[in-house]
């Protein structure tokens, strides 16, 4: 029978002593494997195997941190800083708009983003955790930033008070999902002044009504 160094094996299953802090830099290269792996070959070419192995980790080290292949992609995501959208607070509605836009065509123009966003989208009907983990976890906040931004634009006076911000929200970034996603072609220079500009003439504040 082979002998074990315990040290050794405490890194291949994955457990840890009681108190030990976590190896953040494990975190860190878990889900920088899965999103090469998931630019390299879209959601369906990831596997937990395929993570551990580009990791350097075993599969419960994996496992520890996340239940699921859905739940550690989702994570990928989120961890990733170039997909976090700014908040920009430039003293003006349109120019916060226009960099929030500009943040969303670098990275829909982007053929690794845009691989990736395709092969997710194709999945959620297949996937219903992974469904329920990217809407809720990934989705949802990044739509709160926008909501923040189009908040703003209410409190500053430049957008109604009764703007639909989710409707909003689909406005901006409709358009250029589907020129880049569905179409597959690039985001022209000034997509993000057009569409900031088309929701700043939708939903502009309209005058107050003075009572005679």
């Amino acid at each position: 029978m082979a002998s074990h160094d315990p040290a050794t094996q405490a890194n291949d299953d994955g457990r840890r002593g009681p108190g030990r802090p976590r190896d953040a830099r494990r975190d860190t290269a878990i889900l920088e494997a899965t999103l090469a792996i998931l630019q390299e070959q879209g959601y369906r070419g990831v596997t937990i195997e395929s993570v551990a192995a580009r990791a350097g980790v075993a599969r419960p080290t994996i496992y520890r941190r996340w239940p699921s292949k859905p739940a550690m992609v989702v994570a990928a995501l989120i961890a990733s800083a170039e997909l976090a959208i700014p908040v920009p607070d430039t003293g003006s509605s349109r120019r916060d708009l226009i960099a929030v836009q500009r943040h969303q065509v670098a990275l829909m123009n982007s053929p690794d983003s845009r691989r990736i966003t395709a092969g997710l989208v194709a999945d959620l009907a297949h996937d219903p955790e992974l469904a329920d983990a990217y809407v809720t976890q990934y989705l949802a906040p990044r739509r709160e930033t926008v909501w923040q931004v189009l908040q703003r634009g209410v409190d500053r006076g430049d957008l109604d008070a009764d703007i639909d911000l989710a409707f909003a929200y689909d406005l901006l970034i409709g358009p250029l999902f589907m020129r880049a996603v569905v179409w597959g072609q690039p985001l022209a220079p000034d997509a993000a002044e057009n569409t900031a500009d088309v929701i700043l003439a939708a939903f502009a504040a309209r005058p107050t009504q003075s009572r005679t």
